[in-house]
């Protein structure tokens, strides 16, 4: 992972990073799975995230921004990844390499003239109304726009973490793990195992359990035991109706009830004799 502070002109203090990250992940015992392409918005979350909480730690930022900017139709943050190489390609990696680790400014785009001292620096890329590819300087504006991109004394600016990491290889040096072609360093060679899952389709996501819901809409835990506040576990499903009935009479639960189908106004039942009488808005109940 590089760090660059530039854009197009060396005037524009831009921070951003680039990486050559391995398309997938790597086991404990070297197996390399080549993962299926993901979707990065989730991460691009998480950077923002994490950026404004740098800065909040740092004094640079109030809750209040922060919300304001979390607002925002467009964060500011993305992530893209639209530029895959393949395993075999060793010329395409040299060349992503050399590009996210160049300097901040290229003398073959810098003009100095001796006369009006100034400094034409030109870019491939066009900007403003009126698409403008060059920025004039004079050449203490130029020296000062360059020198704010010289990092602070033994500042890093190039990284590397997970299996690329310093301790790692060390780890797996002493296991014998080494990189194709450094065979001869150690009599342990163990090669690297590459499992292919890019084309896997992931399950559909299963929807909330009973219990999940019941616990999002009533806020009650239908499982929690009222006596020790343990979870109960399901034994079995009782579906029949004369085993139902007699085990909440055993416990005293069950209740005799009224029978639900609407009653006939022309019949006295057992129960009740119903009355219907008219009212403006139809026929009500007394």
């Amino acid at each position: 992972m590089i760090i660059h502070t530039f854009g197009n002109y060396p005037d524009k203090f831009h921070p951003h990073l680039h990486a050559i990250v391995t398309d997938g992940l790597f086991n404990k015992n070297g197996t390399f799975y080549v993962m299926p392409k993901t979707n990065l918005r989730p991460l691009e979350k998480i950077f923002r995230a994490g950026v404004f909480s740098l800065l909040k730690e740092e004094g640079k930022i109030t809750d209040e921004n922060i919300d304001k900017l979390m607002r925002w139709r467009y964060s500011g943050f993305s992530i893209d990844n639209g530029l895959r190489i393949s395993r075999d390609d060793e010329k395409g990696r040299e060349s992503v390499a050399q590009y996210i680790l160049r300097n901040p400014f290229s003398a073959e785009k810098m003009t100095y003239s001796d006369t009006s001292g100034t400094v034409i620096y030109r870019s491939k890329m066009t900007h403003g109304r009126n698409k403008k590819n060059f920025n004039a300087y004079t050449a203490e504006e130029f020296i000062a726009a360059i020198t704010q991109h010289i990092p602070e004394k033994s500042f890093q600016m190039v990284r590397y973490y997970g299996w690329y990491s310093n301790k790692s290889r060390g780890m797996r040096l002493k296991r014998g793990m080494v990189r194709p072609g450094d065979e001869a360093i150690t009599d342990n060679y163990v090669d690297v195992e590459i499992i292919d899952v890019s084309e896997y389709e992931p399950k559909r996501i299963p929807s909330k359990t009973w219990r999940e819901c019941i616990k999002k809409i009533w806020e009650v835990d239908p499982l929690e035991c009222p006596n020790c506040g343990g979870e109960m576990k399901i034994i079995s499903f009782i579906t029949e109706e004369s085993v139902i009935r007699q085990i909440l009479v055993h416990l005293n639960l069950w209740e005799e009830r009224l029978s639900l189908d609407p009653p006939n106004p022309e019949v006295s039942t057992a129960y009740s004799t119903i009355i219907y009488e008219p009212f403006d808005d139809g026929w009500t109940q007394p």
